[in-house]
């Protein structure tokens, strides 16, 4: 079998407890995004990850996007985050951000770019509209363990909470 298959595994909800990242940011553009975030990625964890003195749970690490409220992916730029994991926020190296994300539930997705020849957000927000989920605006995350480059396997996860019952 040498062809990509098209999913090795099924979405699934799973709650994770609040968590900080600290890590490297840029804003970017969809048409960008290509360029951008391998550009941050690779910058941040071949030169900028050894001055974060407060890591956790290494070799995790993550990708993180955040969109603007009512944002426009057509015209408007997202922040993307290079991060990893931290006990606090505390002893930000220069020029980083950080960030907490309080604890929720998650659609989430595994997804190895070197078997799957789909586009995992649009899967990921389609099994959610189908699946009794609406995904909550604003940010998500790929996580990696570990990070080793542009085609890294990945979870993808994004907010979600269970849709109102229709009277």
């Amino acid at each position: 079998m040498g062809g990509k298959i098209k999913t090795l595994s099924e979405p699934k909800i799973v709650k994770l407890e609040s968590f900080k990242v600290m890590g490297a940011a840029c804003e970017t553009t969809m048409v960008e995004k290509d360029v951008k975030i391998p550009r941050l990625m690779e910058e941040f964890h071949t030169k900028q990850v050894i001055n974060i003195e407060n890591r956790l749970n290494a070799p995790v690490s993550y990708g993180v996007f955040i969109d603007p409220e009512n944002w426009n992916p057509d015209t408007e730029t997202f922040t993307w985050i290079a991060a990893v994991e931290v006990d606090g926020h505390d002893n930000l190296p220069s020029g980083m951000v950080s960030r907490t994300f309080d604890e929720h539930d998650y659609a989430a997705l595994d997804y190895d770019p070197a078997e799957h020849s789909f586009d995992p957000y649009p899967f990921l927000h389609k099994w959610i509209n189908e699946n009794g989920y609406v995904q909550i605006e604003g940010y998500g995350f790929e996580r990696y363990e570990p990070y080793t480059g542009a085609n890294t396997k990945f979870t993808l996860h994004l907010p979600v909470k269970r849709m109102a019952a229709k009277d």
